[in-house]
């Protein structure tokens, strides 16, 4: 999620799971709609919002998203499909918003429990799901490189990486030391999150697919931004868009330029705009994201969104100040308002804040109002 916004979640403690919420009641032989929730260990967002179709027959419920495959997690998934008279073996299809852990970590442990489930993902993501390597010394040497490049000091980087590497050990030796089993590795594996088994997932889509189950029609929008194959789910007959991380009701998602984004020249915040614009125009009556609240009116939150990122990137832009030498994104980043003080960022989050910083550059570039010089570190000037 965004770095930039500040949230409170009041609404939605982690202290109780509600019970399934339904969207849309079962009628004419076709049937219901059910929002789910599994946890997160995190205070801006407690919950992954699944969504549940789950038909009158003995046939299969078919979700969209799921979330982490904790102990947590699983356990919520368990009860709440138990409350609609189901098991997680019922559990026969997951479409998925896209790659990230928290909507896709659980699919092995659903597989497991039903080995013919079928993993939907657009194709993008798909690529980018089945080559992951993150937490890898391949790529941790990538990202150390591309920080030093846009700025941060290489020892600081080491140091965190050093800190990061002890603490993984500290957390598998205290798991598997434990012979009672009775260690929580939910925080554990939410850490180690890229490691989480991988489905081969077992149809890819793409824009403007259909996908018919049940009685129920879904088409496919693909909203690249967040991930490069970030999918968006409409329901015509109803009116409904099931939004995943591309909108959510209070924050914005991440939208970061990444280093095989400097390879293949991407554009990821102009995609996310495009996207934005693209999802407006849908003819929805509620949208129906991954985290918090549902949202009512879903054209006038992408404009909100769009008219943030348009702030952000004059501001981005005021960021480089007057050196006649430019400044690095690090540099940027520091002087743009995020949710506290950047004095306080860990390496790990000010990693995240440069690559947010850098999708506003890449954008304004590409408008003529920046560019950037440097053969090894990268700065940047108004053009």
């Amino acid at each position: 999620m965004t770095t930039s916004e500040t949230v409170t979640n009041e609404a939605l403690s982690a202290d109780a799971l509600p019970p399934p919420q339904e969207i849309v009641p079962a009628a004419g032989g076709r049937g219901a709609l059910y929002r789910l929730r599994t946890p997160m260990s995190s205070t801006a967002l407690p919950w992954v919002m699944p969504y549940a179709f789950v038909p009158e027959t003995e046939e299969g419920v078919t979700l969209f998203d799921a979330g982490y495959g904790t102990p947590d997690a699983t356990e919520a998934m368990t009860r709440q499909l138990a409350d609609l008279g189901r098991t997680p073996a019922d559990v026969r299809r997951l479409i998925v918003s896209h790659f990230h852990p928290d909507h896709v970590g659980m699919t092995g442990w659903l597989q497991e429990q039903n080995p013919d489930l079928e993993l939907v993902m657009h194709r993008h993501d798909a690529e980018v799901y089945r080559d992951m390597d993150r937490g890898h010394a391949s790529w941790e040497q990538t990202m150390r490189e591309w920080g030093v490049r846009h700025g941060f000091d290489a020892a600081d980087l080491e140091q965190a990486e050093e800190e990061r590497r002890e603490r993984r050990a500290r957390e598998a030796a205290q798991a598997a030391g434990d012979a009672n089993g009775e260690h929580d590795t939910a925080k554990v594996t939410e850490q180690r999150q890229w490691e989480m088994r991988r489905v081969e997932p077992a149809r890819l889509v793409d824009d403007g697919e259909e996908i018919a189950f049940d009685g129920w029609t879904l088409t496919s929008t693909w909203t690249p931004g967040h991930t490069p194959g970030h999918l968006c789910i409409y329901i015509p007959d109803e009116r409904l868009t099931f939004t995943g991380d591309h909108v959510l009701s209070r924050i914005t998602p991440n939208v970061s330029y990444h280093p095989e984004d400097e390879e293949t020249d991407r554009n990821p915040l102009a995609e996310f705009l495009a996207s934005l614009q693209k999802t407006a125009d849908l003819d929805t009556r509620l949208a129906l994201p991954a985290h918090e609240e549902l949202i009512p009116d879903l054209p006038a939150r992408c404009r909100d969104i769009i008219e943030h990122h348009h702030h952000r990137a004059d501001e981005v832009i005021a960021g480089i100040g007057e050196d006649p030498r430019g400044a690095t994104a690090f540099e940027i980043a520091s002087r743009v308002t995020w949710n506290r003080p950047w004095e306080t960022f860990s390496v790990w989050k000010r990693r995240s804040a440069i690559g947010e910083t850098l999708s506003h550059l890449r954008l304004v570039e590409t408008q003529g109002r920046v560019r950037r010089v440097g053969d090894g570190v990268v700065r940047w000037l108004r053009a």
